[in-house]
């Protein structure tokens, strides 16, 4: 497959990615960080506007991370499909974040691809995407019965038309989980894991949410 290495991470920091940096020589002094400072600068996607730098603290990756796990019920049992980039906050924060803080499996994909994904789904449980990756998806000849061990399918950063939304659950059994959120905050509200999803509304808030 062109794959030369492999790097391990296990959610006991074991593996040998830590074995590797436990061998480099000393070459940088871990700074203390407070929970109100910086932590990443992301660019917005200037739509409004000229694209703006949001600055996040750790704090706000944090209680993000924390609130997504408690709200999606994420645990270490989980396997997520990432097939998203790593340059907007979807990507390189929600999904991200939400796995290593729940010490759950990531299969990072390098594009999407609707083939591989299929392919993947029956090892898996929850896939992060847009609403361009299930329309994708419900094209593809093998979508069958491979989502048939997924628990979670989690649409955003663009609407999701009500049609894909019921298709969806019509081919699948799956309701879709919307979710809304901004570069400037990372998530903020999003359909009920439990309870109702409509196509189109992300009506709770989560916690920490002011």
């Amino acid at each position: 497959m062109g794959v030369s290495k492999i790097w391990t991470l296990s959610a006991d920091d074991t593996g040998s990615l830590i074995d590797n940096k436990n061998a480099e020589s000393p070459g940088f002094t871990g700074v203390k960080r407070n929970p109100d400072d910086l932590a990443a600068v992301l660019y917005t996607s200037g739509t409004t506007g000229r694209s703006k730098g949001a600055i996040l603290t750790h704090r706000n990756l944090q209680s993000n991370a924390e609130a997504l796990v408690k709200c999606w019920q994420f645990t270490n049992e989980d396997i997520l499909i990432h097939a998203l980039p790593l340059y907007h906050t979807h990507g390189l924060f929600v999904a991200t974040n939400v796995s290593l803080l729940a010490g759950s499996s990531l299969l990072l994909m390098k594009i999407f691809d609707a083939d591989a994904i299929c392919k993947r789904m029956p090892q898996a449980s929850v896939l992060m995407g847009v609403p361009t990756f299930y329309v994708r998806l419900l094209e593809h000849p093998d979508l069958g019965n491979a989502p048939k061990n997924m628990r979670l399918f989690v649409s955003g950063s663009a609407p999701m038309l009500p049609h894909t939304h019921a298709l969806w659950k019509e081919r699948t059994g799956q309701t879709i989980l919307e979710r809304y959120g901004m570069t400037e905050t990372s998530m903020n509200t999003s359909n009920p894991y439990f309870g109702e999803r409509r196509a189109g509304t992300q009506v709770c808030p989560f916690p920490g949410l002011r």
